[in-house]
């Protein structure tokens, strides 16, 4: 099941990672997509915190590769950044086949390139969270969110808290109209405002609101 919801604050990111964090278990797999700096360990963070995790001690493992994080409350939390790896016999370094014995959460941003979901590094069916940039209004960028969830979780019975979260505050970011998540044109109410969101990025009406710093170019 596709569900999108339009971030315009830490604040929503954090809602959402509210209603996920019940719903994941020891085992699960989150595959992390999205352009360099669009918020993917900012989305990790938020949910470790949301498990119970001091989201103090979570940071980008860009360059330790994963970092893991214990949780009395809960399942441990393992982040895993695989922008700097060019395949899937890399993770062996770093011990993937002990994260994926059923009991870590595991959250892997950069997929694909190490196969991509199903490509035999990530065999199982997993929670699949991509975010794009938005446009930026009074001064902050927003992010688009869709999060695409497997088949067997639709049953737990924390799913429809999720759903609600997800589909609150889903308006095209052109029109202001609401947006089905399931709509071919999501997040944009039709493909005229799909084109309208693209010119404005070519001619200069949105832009980044701060600059590109190292971070953002070391993998998020």
């Amino acid at each position: 099941m596709r569900l999108g919801r339009t971030l315009n604050s830490l604040e929503a990111t954090e809602s959402v990672a509210r209603a996920l964090a019940p719903l994941l278990r020891a085992g699960d797999v989150i595959a992390l997509e999205g352009d360099l700096g669009s918020g993917k360990t900012t989305f990790v963070r938020a949910v470790a915190g949301a498990l119970g995790i001091e989201i103090g001690l979570v940071s980008s493992p860009t360059y330790v590769i994963a970092n893991q994080y214990p949780n009395r409350r809960g399942p441990r939390l393992a982040h895993v950044d695989c922008y700097r790896l060019s395949g899937p016999e890399e993770l062996d370094s770093i011990g993937w086949d002990l994260l994926t014995d059923g009991t870590w959460i595991v959250a892997i941003e950069w997929p694909e390139r190490v196969g991509g979901v199903g490509g035999g590094a990530i065999p199982l069916e997993p929670l699949r969270v991509r975010l794009e940039h938005g446009p930026a209004r009074g001064g902050a960028e927003s992010r688009l969110l869709t999060i695409e969830v497997p088949g067997e979780w639709l049953v737990r019975p924390e799913f429809p808290a999720l759903v609600r979260a997800m589909r609150a505050e889903t308006r095209c970011p052109i029109t202001g109209v609401p947006v089905a998540p399931d709509a071919p044109t999501y997040p944009f109410a039709s493909e005229q405002a799909r084109m309208a969101d693209l010119n404005k990025w070519f001619t200069g009406g949105h832009a980044i609101s701060r600059p590109i710093d190292a971070d953002d170019l070391a993998g998020d």
